[in-house]
């Protein structure tokens, strides 16, 4: 990880990186808030406005769901990389430019949870942020670009295809609204099952064991020595 470490300009991308999703999460929250003329309730009228809130509630947790897996995507595929250039500063930036405008369509689904148009543009913002992570990870490994060249190709595959996941469920979504799906179940309720699926493989991704930097070092070596 030498060469990561010592690449100032990638530190600070990281760095910038960690605040925007920390505020984006945090954001989220600011619309949990219930309405003015719910100041005075008490007892069950409190409680039936609390009850109302759900949108909303709903709401924050998917956005929160996928904001946490799209961090936990980030901190893997960056953990990849080995080397850094403009093209991954820009793509970088663009991702958490999805990120950071997230909170904006989760206010907006909220507040019109039933309406086809709120929930495209959720889902649409979400598939921009997955195709986003995608390219950037694609840019990372093509021909392998800036990560370690010894990083085996089953690797990279398998990021392919974790990476592609999120546009692939967003888009089902999608065609699921536009057919008509809201007539049985919330479309946003969906995409929350989808976020907390997510969830689940990032744990068990999570468990896979992080190789030292001895062992990356000797890998490398090897595959250099085959080369020659």
């Amino acid at each position: 990880m030498s060469e990561t470490e010592l690449d100032v300009r990638l530190q600070r991308l990281l760095f910038l990186s960690d605040g925007v999703y920390a505020i984006a999460a945090t954001l989220l929250a600011v619309e949990l808030v219930l309405p003015d003329a719910a100041a005075d309730f008490r007892g069950d009228a409190l409680l039936n406005s609390l009850l109302e809130t759900w949108p909303m509630v709903l709401a924050f947790l998917t956005s929160f769901l996928f904001i946490a897996n799209f961090w936990v995507a980030h901190n893997l595929l960056f953990y990849r990389v080995r080397r850094f250039d403009g093209g991954l500063m820009w793509l970088g930036l663009a991702q958490l430019l999805c990120i950071a405008f997230l909170p904006f369509p989760t206010s907006v689904v909220g507040e019109h949870v039933s309406d086809p148009v709120a929930q495209q543009f959720y889902f649409g913002t979400l598939l921009v942020s997955g195709l986003v992570t995608w390219a950037l990870w694609w840019y990372m490994s093509s021909g392998h670009r800036l990560v370690d060249l010894s990083l085996s190709q089953q690797v990279i595959r398998r990021h392919h295809r974790i990476s592609s996941g999120v546009p692939a469920s967003v888009l089902v979504l999608m065609g699921l609204t536009a057919l008509g799906v809201g007539r049985l179940v919330n479309p946003l309720l969906l995409g929350y099952l989808v976020a907390l699926g997510y969830v689940v493989l990032g744990v068990i991704e999570g468990r896979e064991p992080a190789p030292t930097e001895l062992e990356e070092r000797e890998v490398s070596e090897e595959a250099r020595h085959e080369e020659g």
